[in-house]
Formats: structure tokens, sequence, C-alpha cells
């Protein structure tokens, strides 16, 4: 028996091994939700089962326990390896597969001074290709059928019935109409079993990498202190193609702490990686967990009957995640999309503020190289816009630029604001308002603490701010102050907050607010004073 016979009969082997062919369905992308962490919880849809077994010819690669089937009762869903259609990324590896069926002219390199040789016929694919294994490991008897080697040999059926074939490396050149597209590969689907499915709709959901949106937003700047604002998403599409696929943005923190595992049903996943990626989110090395809930997320993604996202209707409730509609998208893989999403306009104040950092450490002692070396210790000063959030939805942590006509002013990161909820965003430094801060040890009597085996002394500390206006006109200055210690009196009538930073230090820590509005020129200075356990 012949190479190209050994090879044909592994093929067929291969191919009884796999058993009999099942109708196949594909179930593209109808509806997503998109977060803004590179995942998006994905809705595929078969229209209308072929039967009640059925294949899914879809690549998924869903995270660890979000991959849902509807309707579910009596359901099975098996990974299986069949025969389908892969992209054929590396059209000239294999160019038998390449050409496989296509009526091609090849010309042959010439050798020992005899002219080039030209073959005309329909290509052969000789034997079947390694199976495209994604990563799983061999069967546990035997082996994988094997198989010539890509781009090995090329075979070429003349109109006359006769077959010749050769070796990649005699070609010169090659002829022809096209290139596939897709090569027939063994790899892993989705076999669907469930009683009645047969000609009713089915779908799958599961939460997955390659599709996610990026917001941002603009202030334009108006006159009579009217402002307004803008919202833009930008959508990433590195998942498959999309066709009229219905889009929503959600805004939220969701809590995603299998993130970094892959589903066991996952296209190309194996054991070993299940395990180890399974291992190394249980140790914290993957997981990306968010101070929110995912199943909130799923409930509030609004879905026919039969949804995949939940068997029970939605609550209704979505306070803490945010689904703002993107409508029907077309969208390639690989492409970017641009979306405007709200337009609103509000009142707003320009003023500048000013944020004083606390200069001690957790445990009292001052600190006389605070932050970098261009860091200015007492706080810059910021020219800023002040607002309340107009939009219906809630606004999300996002870059905002803020322009002023045809002038651009400066660009800064807005964090997230609740409708109706007020927001201050810093626009530039502010070069003719100057504040500066002073503090020292008031002299006198030092108490003397003993706390959990440690000595500590409480001084009392005075300090004082200082502002100037050289502008112009009025300023109205948002000054924040915040120290470690207990407070005790303070000039200007601020607002006294307790922080929470200050939770697991030997002192509370505050801040204190003042909102000062300077004439054109004016200096001002405001006292304050506090006492400090400052460790020795």
């Amino acid at each position: 028996m012949n190479m190209v016979s050994k090879l044909l009969l592994s093929g067929l082997a291969g191919s009884a091994l796999l058993g009999a062919a099942e109708p196949t369905a594909k179930a593209p992308v109808t509806r997503a939700a998109l977060f803004k962490n590179g995942y998006a919880l994905i809705i595929r849809e078969v229209a209308s089962a072929p039967a009640d077994a059925f294949l899914l010819d879809e690549s998924v690669t869903p995270v660890h326990g979000t991959l849902w089937f509807a309707p579910g009762d009596g359901l099975t869903v098996t990974g299986v390896k069949r025969l389908g259609d892969v992209p054929n990324r590396n059209p000239f590896a294999d160019l038998a597969a390449t050409y496989e069926g296509m009526k091609v002219t090849v010309t042959l390199k010439s050798g020992d001074g005899l002219p080039p040789r030209i073959v005309t016929g329909t290509v052969l694919q000789v034997g079947e290709r390694v199976p495209e294994q994604g990563g799983f490991p061999a069967p546990r008897y035997g082996s994988w059928p094997q198989a010539a080697p890509e781009s090995a040999c090329f075979a070429v059926r003349q109109e006359n019935g006769k077959v010749i074939t050769f070796r990649n490396d005699q070609i010169a050149s090659i002829e022809s109409e096209g290139i596939s597209a897709t090569l027939r590969k063994e790899k892993r689907m989705l076999l669907v079993d469930r009683k009645g499915a047969a000609g009713n709709p089915f779908y799958i959901t599961y939460l997955s990498p390659g599709l996610t949106w990026a917001p941002a937003y603009r202030i334009a700047l108006g006159k009579e202190s009217k402002l307004q604002l803008d919202q833009s998403a930008t959508v990433i599409n590195e998942l498959e193609d999309l066709k009229d696929a219905e889009l929503s943005f959600v805004s939220g923190f969701p809590n995603l702490e299998y993130i970094g595992v892959t589903s066991p049903l996952a296209s190309g996943m194996t054991l070993q990686a299940f395990l180890q990626q399974l291992n190394a989110n249980e140790n914290g090395g993957t997981g990306a967990v968010m101070p929110r809930a995912m199943a909130q997320a799923a409930m509030n993604f609004k879905m026919e009957a039969d949804s995949a996202v939940s068997p029970l209707p939605g609550t209704g409730l979505s306070e803490d995640i945010h689904f703002a509609p993107g409508g029907k998208v077309t969208l390639a893989k690989g492409d970017v999309l641009y979306k405007t999403l709200a337009t609103a306009r509000a009142d707003y104040e320009r003023l500048v503020e000013w944020e004083i950092p606390d200069r001690r450490d957790q445990w009292g002692r001052f600190q006389q190289n605070y932050g970098s070396r261009n860091e200015n210790p007492d706080g810059d000063l910021w020219d800023a816009v002040r607002f309340r959030n107009p939009l219906k939805a809630p606004i999300t942590t996002a870059p905002v630029e803020i322009v002023d006509g045809e002038k651009l002013l400066g660009q800064s990161t807005i964090k997230w604001v609740n409708p109706g909820e007020e927001a201050l965003v810093k626009i530039t430094k502010a070069m003719t308002v100057s504040g500066s801060r002073n503090e020292y040890e008031l002299p006198g009597s030092r108490e003397l603490v003993s706390i959990g085996g440690y000595n500590y002394r409480r001084p009392e500390v005075e300090g004082t701010i200082k502002l100037r206006n050289f502008r112009t006109h009025d300023a109205k200055v948002v000054a924040k102050l915040q120290f470690s210690g207990e407070f005790i009196s303070a000039q200007g009538e601020p607002k006294n907050r307790l922080l929470e930073a200050g939770v697991y230090n030997i002192n509370p820590r505050h801040e204190l607010t003042w909102e000062i509005t300077l004439k054109p020129g004016e200096e001002l200075s405001y006292h304050y004073r506090y006492s400090v356990l400052v460790r020795n």
C-alpha cells in the first residue's frame, strides 16, 4: 500500500470515529451588553433549531460560570470535535488546502536546462490534514490520525483524469480565480440536545472578552452660566463581525470574580488549562473583583420570553448598574465605532478648587519630604467648573474635555455622578489666584499617652491658610484642608467632614471645607487649630 492510500485510509478512519453528521446551526450575536473592562454579556440566537439535536458552529470563549442556554429544561450540551470551517489565516502555509477544489495553472521550476513545466487542472487534497486540536490532549488510547505534513505536496487532477503530484518547493507560481477564505478542519463545537427544540428559537448567553466600550464627555461652556454636556461612546470590536446587533452600554462596578477563568466548553480549552486558571483565580492571581453585582446586570438586560439571561422577568431595579441603549450596530471584527449617546444643558459655576493634603503619616508624624520632588506640598489651585448632572443617566468615570467656543480649556477625569448630583471638574491650574498653608506646634504642655505599648505625645497645632486674588474680577475659592487629629476650632465656619482614610490610623482624619469669595486684589487669611497624637 502506497503512502497516499495510507493517508486516505487514515482520514477515513478518523472521520468514522467522529460519528454521523448532525445538522449544523449558526448563532449570530443579536444582542450584547458592553462593559468598560473589555468584556461583554453576549446573546447569540438560533432563529430556528434545525433538529432536536444539532451542532452549534460558533467559536465561543465564555467566562467560567456565565454560559447559559434557553430553553434550558431537559437540555444537554456537549463539547465535541467535528469538521467545520475555520478561517484561513495563513493561506500559503498549506497550499493544497488553500486551492482545494479550484482550477489552477501551476508553473513548475525548471531544472537541468529544461524549460519550466506548466500543469493545468483541479487541486486535490491528498489525505486528511492534521486536526485542529486547539490545545486538546491526544486521545487516552492511541493517537491522532496521522496525515501528510501541511504544505508537503500538491496534487492536480488534469482534464484527462490523470493526477500529477509534486512537492511544494517545486512550484514557481500558481494562477487561479482566488483562494479559499476558510478551511475544513476538525474543531470544537457544541452539540445541543433537547427534545422539542426543532423549529424553535434557541438562545446562548455568556460573558466574553473582545467587545467593549469607552465613554467620553465634553463640557461646552456658554454665556449666562449655561453649559452643554455631551456623552459619546467608542465601541471596540475584536470579537467577530456584528450585523444588526442590539447593543447596551453598561456603567457600574460589577463583581466579576471568575473573569480570569475560561469555561471548559470554550473553543480550545483543556482540562490542564482550566485547572491552572481556576487555581490562579482562587489564589488571587487573575480575578477582577469589583464591588457590585454582575447578576443584577444580567437581570436588567431586557430580553424577550425564554430569555437566555434569566428564566424570570426582570425586577426593573438598576440602582448600581445602568444600561444605556446603543441601538442596532453593524461592525466588522477589528473595526471601531463612535456614537453620540446623550446631550443635556445645565447651569454652572466657575470657581477655584484648592485641595490641601494631609502631611502626617499613620503615626501622626509630620512628613518633611511629601510626595514627589515636583509636587506642591500645599496642593495646587485649579480653575474648575461646578454643576449638577443634567443627564437622565449617571455620569460614569471617563475623560472629560472642557471647551469655550473654539478654545480648548483642558481635559480631566470625571468620576461617577448620579443624575442631579453635584459635580466639580478641574479645567487648568489657577495661575491668578495663589494660596499657601503654614502650620506649627503650640508651645506649652504636651500630654503623654501610651497606646498599645507605644508612647505618644499630644501637641496642639495651629495653622493658617492664605489666599490672594490677582484677577480683575471676583474669584470664588473652594479650599479643602485635610489633617490628622482632633478638630478644635477654625475661622470662617468651614464644614468639617471625617474621612474614611483615617480608619486605620492612630488619628482620625478630617477635611475642612471653606467657600470663599475674593474681591479683585483681595488677600485673606484663616486660622485653624487641632490636636494630634505623635508617636515618639
